[in-house]
C-alpha cells in the first residue's frame, strides 16, 4: 500500500509541475561549442510559476590533429527563474555540470590548467554555480540567447609528459573558481 501511494504522489507532483504541452519545449545548440568543433544540444522544459529546467550536453570525440588532443564530454543541468516570461527575456539560476576530458598542446580560457601546452591532461570534473542570461525572440519559433555563469569546479586529473603520448608525470586535484559556463545559443521553441 505504501509503495502504491508513494508512486501515486510522485506521479501527481510530476504531472502538475511539468506541463505536457509540446509547444513549450525548446531545443538549443551552443554556437560557441560548434566553433570549437564539438557537438552540443540541449532541451528546456517549462515548469510552474515562470521557471524552467534545461538539460544540456556536449561531446567532442576526436583529436584536432597529430599534435593536439582535445576530447571531452560534458553534461549540465540548470534550473532557470524567469522574472517575466518563460523562454523570453532575462533569466538566472543555479546549474551543475560534470564530464571527462583528454586535452593536450592547447591553451584553455580563463587560465584553466596552466601549463597545458607542453603536456596532456586526462581526467574528470564536477561543479556548479549561478548563471545569468537573456533570450530574445527572433520569430514565432526561433530564439537566440546568451548566458554566462560563475562557480566552482572540482577537477581530478592525470598529467602526461607530452601532447599525445608520454609517461605519467603527475596526478592531482584542481579547485577552479571562476567562469564555468558560457554560451551563445540558437533555440527552437515547439
Amino acid at each position: 500500500m505504501f509503495k502504491k501511494t508513494t508512486i501515486l504522489i510522485l506521479l501527481l507532483i510530476i504531472t502538475h509541475c511539468i506541463p505536457v504541452r509540446g509547444q513549450h519545449i525548446a531545443i538549443n545548440n551552443n554556437l560557441l561549442f560548434d566553433v570549437a568543433g564539438a557537438f552540443s544540444a540541449g532541451v528546456e522544459i517549462p515548469l510552474m510559476n515562470s521557471n524552467s529546467l534545461e538539460l544540456y550536453g556536449s561531446i567532442r570525440p576526436w583529436k584536432r590533429g597529430d599534435e593536439e588532443v582535445h576530447k571531452h564530454w560534458t553534461v549540465q543541468a540548470q534550473y532557470r527563474l524567469w522574472p517575466c516570461q518563460v523562454m523570453n527575456g532575462f533569466f538566472w539560476g543555479p546549474y551543475v555540470h560534470g564530464g571527462q576530458f583528454n586535452i593536450g598542446n592547447e591553451t584553455l580560457p580563463f587560465g584553466l590548467l596552466k601549463g597545458l601546452k607542453p603536456n596532456r591532461y586526462e581526467g574528470w570534473f564536477l561543479g556548479g554555480g549561478i548563471g545569468v542570461g537573456y533570450e530574445y525572440a527572433l520569430a514565432k519559433h526561433w530564439n537566440i540567447g546568451g548566458e554566462i555563469g560563475a562557480g566552482y569546479t572540482y577537477i581530478n586529473y592525470k598529467k602526461y609528459a607530452c601532447e599525445v603520448c608520454g609517461i605519467l608525470r603527475d596526478e592531482g586535484k584542481y579547485n577552479y573558481i571562476g567562469i564555468s559556463r558560457i554560451g551563445l545559443s540558437l533555440i527552437y521553441v515547439f
